[in-house]
């Protein structure tokens, strides 16, 4: 015995098997209708017609669409003092004199603007950061500042030993 495709079957699939009994449906005709007693010999009548809708009317030139709901959105505030946090750790010293208390304000009216908003706006977590950044900033750049006030020939000395640099016998003189 072989399968529809011509294999040959193993020994345990070459019994045959009795087959399965098909359903039994009676054979009903299409337009076989019980018999109604208002229409004696006839056919009933065809259901009614399903009502037609009207065409929609043609576009108007600049009609407006309906707006599309997007959920809440980013609060332009949290952002910006995220990056303004940013900034005044990056860039110690005389900027990030400045972007640390600006980072700082930013932070806390972009939190006072997101609990405000009913949930329509979002990014608490960026105005936490920019708050908590600025405030980094401030004190870095006040020990930046303080230590330049201490030493106010660093910056000269430093930017020397990075330009002139001599070898005496083999060792690196001026660093």
């Amino acid at each position: 015995m072989t399968d529809p495709w011509g294999n040959p079957l193993p020994a345990e699939d070459q019994t045959p098997k009795a087959p399965r009994p098909e359903p039994h449906f009676p054979e009903v005709a299409p337009n076989d209708v019980a018999p109604n007693p208002a229409w004696p010999g006839a056919q009933p009548p065809p259901p009614p017609a399903l009502p037609t809708l009207p065409a929609p009317p043609p576009p108007v030139s600049g009609a407006i669409a309906a707006p599309v709901w997007q959920g809440p959105k980013f609060s332009g505030l949290a952002i910006a003092a995220m990056v303004c946090g940013i900034l005044s750790i990056t860039c110690t010293g005389f900027v990030g004199i400045i972007l640390g208390p600006v980072a700082l304000g930013l932070g806390i009216n972009g939190r006072r603007a997101i609990d405000r908003s009913n949930g329509w706006k979002k990014g608490d977590g960026m105005a936490t950061t920019g708050i908590v950044l600025g405030v980094i900033g401030i004190v870095l750049s006040i020990v930046y500042l303080i230590f330049l006030l201490k030493n106010p020939n660093f910056i000269t000395d430093f930017v020397n030993n990075l330009t002139t640099t001599t070898t005496t016998a083999g060792k690196l003189q001026g660093a």
